[in-house]
């Protein structure tokens, strides 16, 4: 029996979302040839791989079975390829991604520091950490720079970085007078975090935080990724509290610099500080678990403890 990979490749995205469309999406295929070749890779099997509803899709018994022998297959696979390319180019390069969403100061030092290592690595800055970390579990990157706490129990992670939090507000604001503020404080004003909205993970997160601090009048001021600009523009104009990252020698700190604003760090032992991490996915790297590893050390010793606060 002849088995198709990209067959496999596509059982397993339905298999991972159990929802044609979805998986569809992630493959970046439309849904009928997605259907056709499900079905085509049963026909070679002997039997249905999924049981499909009215409005739900489930593995059946025969798919239970085979998805994972399928996902070693493809991990092999891919396993296959990267030794072939060491052979033909020599080392393969480490490729780290990025969260666009880290202060742009880490991202400049990590990139000099990538720049610097011994070994070939490729830099990416693909959107969110979790499109980061989809890439890690894909097997696309093999190091990831996201924020904490890392949610998917298939991550390990070393903390290379820490935020004081802060906030941003007019000049003319009450608050910008204080050398440091509490989060409690905040409670009686309108509240942006629209930097994180392109992350709804970081969004939710930061919700719930302030939420149990007593801060519930979070605004929206803009629906624009990357939109610091445009949240910069609605505080001034609306005398809004901005939460954001202490990091004045970033983008987002450089946006919010006197004359026209106030940006001012949170006490500490009322706002936890930010803990950004270098991830990885072992059962994705196996063949060069140790290369991963050491990069990260050797990364997280250029970087120095990133400690950024007033």
């Amino acid at each position: 029996m002849d088995i198709d990979f990209t067959r496999l490749r596509y059982f397993v995205a339905v298999a991972d979302e159990l929802h044609f469309k979805r998986a569809a999406d992630k493959l970046m295929i439309t849904p009928p040839p997605l259907s056709k070749q499900i079905k085509l890779l049963e026909k070679e099997l002997g039997g249905p791989l999924f049981e499909r509803g009215y409005h739900e899709v489930r593995l059946s018994p025969l798919g239970e079975r085979l998805v994972g022998p399928a996902r070693e297959i493809l991990r092999q696979v891919e396993d296959f390829k990267a030794v072939a390319t060491q052979g033909v180019q020599g080392l393969a390069p480490i490729r780290v991604s990025a969260t666009a969403y880290a202060p742009s100061d880490l991202l400049g030092e990590l990139e000099t520091v990538l720049a610097s290592l011994p070994g070939p690595t490729e830099f990416s800055v693909p959107g969110s950490a979790a499109e980061v970390t989809a890439k890690l579990i894909a097997g696309q990157s093999e190091v990831g720079l996201i924020h904490l706490p890392a949610t998917d129990k298939r991550l390990r992670h070393k903390v290379v970085a820490r935020y004081q939090g802060g906030i941003a507000v007019r000049f003319d604001d009450p608050l910008a007078a204080r050398e440091s503020v509490s989060i409690e404080e905040l409670r009686d004003r309108d509240v942006a975090i629209d930097f994180a909205r392109p992350n709804p993970v970081v969004l939710a997160g930061l919700t719930r935080r302030l939420n149990r601090k007593g801060v519930h009048r979070i605004v929206r001021t803009t629906n624009q990724r990357g939109g610091e600009v445009e949240m910069a523009t609605q505080v001034f104009n609306r005398h809004l509290v901005a939460v954001v990252s202490y990091a004045p020698d970033s983008f987002i700190g450089k946006i919010f610099s006197p004359p026209e604003f106030k940006l001012i760090p949170v006490d500490e032992s009322t706002w936890a500080p930010a803990e950004i991490g270098l991830a990885w996915v072992p059962d994705r790297v196996q063949s060069r678990l140790a290369e991963v590893e050491l990069t990260v050390e050797q990364i997280a010793d250029r970087l120095g403890p990133v400690d950024r606060g007033a």
